[in-house]
């Protein structure tokens, strides 16, 4: 496997690599199709119910085979080659993708109901696919990428992500349904899936970590093997505050995602239809911060860059919130064209704060997920990687779905701008909690380290003891070298080849 040389952070490098280049491409190509996807599935939907409470049904569809299936998909990463359940997974969603069209095809025959049950199922089990490809997609790039280039890899992938999202779900689908129909549509979508498959069937088999499953159910070897990859989390504080920080941004995407057609009808006054037209800014500031962090973000401290990324994201939730109560106060309405300039300079200001905060808040929310994914990486091995991931898929999904439930609700018992604030506020005590972990862990490990031998376990330096024939006055007087000095004796011996 050639690697790019060292100190190259870019996308080019990686790039360069044919294996990684091949399991991009097949990102590019499923994550699109997925979207897309996800789209014709709102107009079928929609045509079907004209209903908002089976669009919430629909997203419970997708949701809940993170919490009833990321046990197993860890187990079943760790013990086949992550190549061929990356294979296995995109032929599923072809068939999958197929299946929708069959259905449309046969539904002049059938109640809108039936269709509906069906079209739920297929959802669910496509759903249930993605929660093997997800976490073997993710714990695949260390093993293509050396670790320098972690971050590089890991902000292409976020990047593509983002444009996948806007290509499928603003371009793709909506043009293919125009074009060519829904039914035809969904075989596009197969055919997407289907080239995927067969660009990740070129990266290298790795090998699995096979241990024997005994006399044990496989499902009782799952839960166990989960348990282990939940334990690995927990017992490892700076993993779990990563973990947490990518469950929160995942967490935040779902609830925005139900709020979007209110903040677009009621709040902005637009079209529920238009809300994509109102985050544009956001995917374009994930696009910019996955660019930046691909080229420099080996040069910033992680932890400290996840910190200011909270920051961030609490005082562009609280400020999109304020900004959502003017609208409604002032009965102005969101328009991104010529018609702002002649608008009243409160109402222009409005209108582009709101971009602003949307491109603000892509930008953060982006950046965290960009350096807490790396962090995981870095601090995982192979032989527990793809059980750590089902761990974060499995929190991605359960703590999602309560919030994400009742936050329509609440949104219209109070209304959506005091929603907004109080989001802003959780994030900031999730701000403040990670602080505290970071000290307790810090403090934690000055405590339990033991002092070495000839070490002060007061000051932390080092007591060289005299040369042999010293005198007793010499040896009650030892010299104290601090931990700097050793270390650069050290190293200055080991260039010289006499460090035994």
């Amino acid at each position: 496997m050639a690697l790019p040389r060292r100190g190259e952070t870019s996308f080019g490098p990686v790039l360069q690599n044919r294996a990684f280049r091949s399991l991009w491409l097949a990102q590019v190509l499923a994550q699109t199709a997925q979207n897309a996807n996800n789209f014709m599935l709102i107009v079928l939907i929609e045509r079907l119910t004209a209903a908002t409470i089976h669009q919430g049904l629909m997203i419970m569809a997708f949701t809940l085979p993170g919490v009833l299936f990321a046990p197993i998909s860890g187990v079943v990463i760790d013990r086949l080659p992550k190549k061929w359940v990356l294979v296995g997974s995109n032929l599923l969603r072809a068939l999958s993708a197929l299946s929708y069209a069959l259905l449309i095809w046969m539904a002049p025959g059938h109640s809108a109901w039936w269709l509906l049950m069906m079209v739920y199922g297929v959802a669910f089990l496509t759903a249930t696919v993605g929660q093997f490809f997800n976490p073997a997609e993710a714990a695949t790039i260390p093993l293509l990428v050396a670790r320098p280039y972690l971050i590089a890899a890991n902000s292409l992938f976020t990047l593509t992500l983002a444009m996948a999202q806007v290509v499928g779900l603003i371009i793709i689908g909506p043009v293919a349904v125009k074009l060519i129909g829904l039914r035809s549509a969904f075989v596009l979508m197969s055919a997407m899936y289907l080239l995927a498959a067969l660009s990740v069937r070129r990266i290298p088999r790795d090998q699995p970590s096979c241990r024997s499953q005994q006399a044990r159910s496989a499902w009782h070897q799952a839960w166990v093997d989960f348990r282990e990859g939940w334990q690995f989390v927990v017992q490892r504080p700076p993993i779990a505050i990563a973990m947490s920080h990518l469950t929160l941004i995942a967490s935040l995407v779902m609830m925005m995602a139900m709020l979007a057609p209110g903040i677009a009808s009621r709040v902005l006054h637009l079209a529920p239809e238009d809300a994509i037209v109102v985050f544009a800014p956001a995917g374009l500031g994930m696009l910019l911060t996955a660019f930046a962090l691909g080229r420099w973000g080996n040069r910033l401290p992680k932890e400290r860059l996840a910190r200011l990324g909270l920051v961030g994201i609490a005082t562009g939730f609280v400020s999109l919130g304020w900004i959502a109560w003017r609208f409604q106060i002032t009965n102005t309405t969101l328009a991104l064209d010529l018609a702002t300039v002649t608008k009243p300079s409160a109402g222009a200001g409005l209108i582009l704060a709101t971009v602003g905060l949307s491109l603000f808040l892509g930008l953060t929310m982006s950046g965290v997920n960009i350096v807490s994914q790396t962090i995981l990486h870095e601090r995982t091995t192979d032989a527990v990687r793809g059980r750590v991931f089902a761990v974060q898929f499995m929190l991605n999904n359960l703590v999602g779905i309560p919030p994400m439930l009742a936050t329509g609700g609440i949104a219209d018992l109070i209304g959506i701008p005091p929603v907004l604030v109080g989001i802003g506020v959780a994030v900031a005590a999730v701000l403040g909690a990670t602080v505290a972990a970071e000290r307790r862990y810090r403090r934690r490990l000055v405590s339990a380290t033991p002092a070495a031998p000839g070490v002060s376990a007061s000051t932390g330096e080092r007591e060289v003891a005299p040369e042999p024939g010293a005198s007793a006055d010499q040896s009650a007087a030892r010299r104290v070298v601090s931990p700097s000095s050793e270390k650069e004796r050290r190293s200055a011996t080991q260039r010289a080849g006499t460090l035994p």
